[in-house]
């Protein structure tokens, strides 16, 4: 008969069959079923609070702007400021989830519908407390925050499966039914490129640099935030139904080797290849979001290395490199 341990390696081995071997032990299944529970509403929580927080009480007071649904948001109330800020952000939230479901599916609605409702809620809440977080405005301090808060809402947001159905669903949209052969993130990037840059003729030029700043350090908040900030390198685990495509994207696209071996899944005893690539942060996010364009069925892990000794890395000769 087969351990407890045996059935943890079966999970990690073969994820498709997950359910089927947690049937076996009912009672870790219920208390997996509630931990998850908690754990997506103490995600959905705080993503919508860093999220929203910071632009009713820095954002707006600072007269700052950003990328993205806050800034649509901002240029629509700058033209009608009679409506409420957290108003035109839930009916923009409540049209986006309506485009996807008609468009992508309920899947992809499962992924945003909790945020596409936190954020509005969490956004009226803050709007009727008198509060700013900086005593005099300063755009460049406002702008920091504003990088770190973006990237904490969105990367605890990804770490639970979550989207907060901004302009990276409508990128969705774009690519999935209307161009195929551009990459999503390429999509996203130039939404929020022409949202600024729309920014600096309604606002002014140095709005819409500090909204680049804003936009920077939210990236590199993000990559900490899923990544962690323990090492310079990680290592990429894949194994996918299009191990050639992933493996033409990164030795092309990323510029990184590739390893493969075979693994077999102990429950199916079906051989699959494994792709392990070692890259930095910032290029695993890339092989990521790549992965789950291509294979949203792919099984992947990624863990920090804190030293890589070998060519394009540390010279394992050094003895100062550790």
């Amino acid at each position: 008969m087969p351990t407890i341990r045996d059935k943890k390696e079966t999970v990690k081995t073969s994820p498709d069959t997950a359910e089927k071997d947690q049937t076996i032990l009912p009672g870790m299944k219920q208390h997996s079923k509630a931990y998850q529970v908690f754990r997506s509403t103490v995600i959905v929580l705080l993503s919508a609070f860093f999220g929203s927080s910071v632009q009713i009480f820095v954002m707006i007071p600072c007269g700052m702007t950003s990328g993205g649904m806050p800034g649509i948001v901002r240029l629509i109330t700058h033209f009608f400021p009679q409506i409420s800020y957290s108003v035109v952000y839930y009916t923009l939230s409540m049209l986006i989830l309506i485009l996807v479901f008609f468009t992508m599916g309920k899947a992809e609605v499962g992924r945003i519908i909790a945020l596409a409702f936190a954020y509005p809620v969490m956004l009226f809440i803050f709007e009727k407390m008198d509060f700013e977080l900086l005593d005099t405005p300063d755009p460049l301090l406002a702008s920091l925050l504003i990088g770190v808060c973006y990237g904490l809402a969105t990367g605890i947001g990804y770490i639970g499966g979550f989207s907060s159905g901004g302009t990276d669903s409508i990128a969705r949209v774009i690519k999935f039914k209307l161009l195929n052969y551009v990459k999503v993130g390429d999509i996203q990037m130039a939404m929020d490129v022409t949202i600024i840059l729309i920014s600096a003729f309604v606002f002014n030029t140095n709005v819409a640099f500090y909204a680049v700043i804003n936009a920077v350090v939210a990236a590199k908040v993000i990559s900490m935030v899923m990544i962690g900030v323990g090492g310079r390198y990680v290592q990429f685990d894949i194994i996918s139904s299009k191990p050639e495509e992933i493996t033409e994207y990164v030795l092309n696209t990323v510029n990184r080797a590739v390893t493969s071996h075979v693994s077999r899944g102990e429950y199916t005893k079906q051989e699959r290849r494994t792709l392990t690539v070692i890259c930095t942060p910032n290029e695993g996010i890339k092989i990521k979001k790549y992965v789950a364009e291509i294979d949203p069925d792919a099984f992947a892990t990624m863990m920090p290395i804190t030293t890589v000794w070998g060519k394009r890395f540390s010279d394992i000769r050094e003895v100062d490199n550790v």
